[in-house]
């Protein structure tokens, strides 16, 4: 399953008008025109925007995932403030008297939400699935308009751009199913020598990690190969935390003493830069979209059930970064990737205590 999310910010507003200029402007608000998705769009109050996810159609009909995925989509409303709630399904299948889509996740929602709008958009036009009133929906449903309405306000939405690329770092990455199998046999056999040395692999793939992140600087992503063994890695706790606290600023050698259990009691100093408003520190937006791009890569290349790490990796990227809705939608694509994996449940509980990162607090 996939999800992306954007939170809008109330600054340099502009209005749209009606479902066709939401439909219009969903697209532009997402950062990339979706396709056989469900769009979830949260109305605060007064109309305003808030966060905006988007799923794949297929996931939404899924009976093993059906439920949790409206219940999670409900969650996100709730924390959000939503006092309604539009549902969107871009497809091209026939969905004129019904979309199955949205018919499976509607009602957990509207158990959260009161008011719950469901509209579809197919071939460039936009309808309710089922109505049959041709003074609201034609036959054939209505044209979406030019993204640039002009007429009085019902919803409000920033036009300020986001500082990360989108709120899905592999938005930008289009990896084909062959190099997803190269990376994985990649992976597969990296992981095949973990047992017999550790804490030696660990550092292998620390330096291999390394390199990447200094390729990736100088605009060349690693290989398929190189992916595999690094989202490989990547499952292996001690190497994802280390990975976390190399991006710390004075982190110097702790992060190579995580690998072997040697700097536990270091850590702690190394993370008051994350939450501390007294220690807190802004992070280096070059590192941020250098990290960023590298974790995209390898979400893009990994199989959807090892997708974990990466995702809860840029969500810590996007909450220290100060972007709770990038961190939210993340966090969300992290526990359908891995339901309950640790790290965002953690995550999670900060973001539920309303914690900001420190440098945040401190401002």
């Amino acid at each position: 399953m996939s999800a992306e999310a954007r939170v809008i910010p109330m600054e340099s507003t502009r209005s749209l008008h009606g479902p066709g200029a939401l439909m219009a402007a969903i697209p532009t608000l997402l950062g990339f025109a979706p396709r056989e998705s469900v769009v979830v769009v949260s109305l605060r109050h007064r109309g305003e925007v808030g966060v905006i996810l988007r799923v794949d159609r297929a996931d939404c009909v899924r009976p093993d995932s059906a439920a949790p995925l409206a219940r999670a989509l409900a969650g996100h409303l709730s924390r959000d403030q939503a006092e309604a709630a539009v549902l969107v399904s871009f497809t091209e299948d026939d969905v004129r008297l019904a979309c199955p889509a949205l018919d499976a996740i509607r009602p957990v929602i509207a158990e959260v939400i009161d008011d719950v709008e469901c509209w579809a958009v197919r071939s460039g036009r936009f309808f309710s699935p089922g109505c049959a009133r041709e003074s609201c929906c034609p036959t054939r449903g209505r044209p979406i308009p030019p993204s640039d309405p002009t007429d009085a306000p019902v919803v409000r939405v920033s036009a300020r751009p986001h500082r990360l690329s989108g709120a899905n770092p592999d938005g930008d990455y289009d990896v084909d199913e062959p190099a997803r199998r190269r990376s994985a046999r990649a992976g597969e056999r990296w992981w095949a020598h973990r047992d017999a040395d550790p804490t030696g692999w660990r550092k292998r793939s620390f330096t291999s990690w390394k390199a990447a992140l200094t390729a990736t600087r100088a605009g060349t992503l690693p290989s398929d190969a190189v992916c595999g063994k690094l989202i490989a890695a990547l499952q292996d706790r001690r190497f994802r935390d280390a990975v976390l606290i190399s991006l710390m600023p004075g982190s110097g050698k702790v992060s190579r003493g995580v690998l072997d259990g040697t700097a536990d009691e270091e850590v702690s100093r190394v993370l008051r830069v994350l939450v501390s408003p007294e220690d807190g520190v802004r992070p280096d937006p070059a590192l941020i979209a250098n990290v960023w791009s590298l974790l995209g890569w390898l979400t893009a290349h990994a199989r959807v059930a090892l997708r974990a790490p990466t995702l809860t990796l840029s969500a810590v990227l996007a909450w220290w970064d100060g972007d709770e809705g990038a961190c939210r939608s993340l966090l969300l694509r992290a526990h359908e990737s891995e339901p309950g994996y640790r790290l965002a449940a953690l995550l999670e509980c900060t973001l539920l205590a309303g914690i900001d990162p420190g440098w945040k607090r401190a401002a």
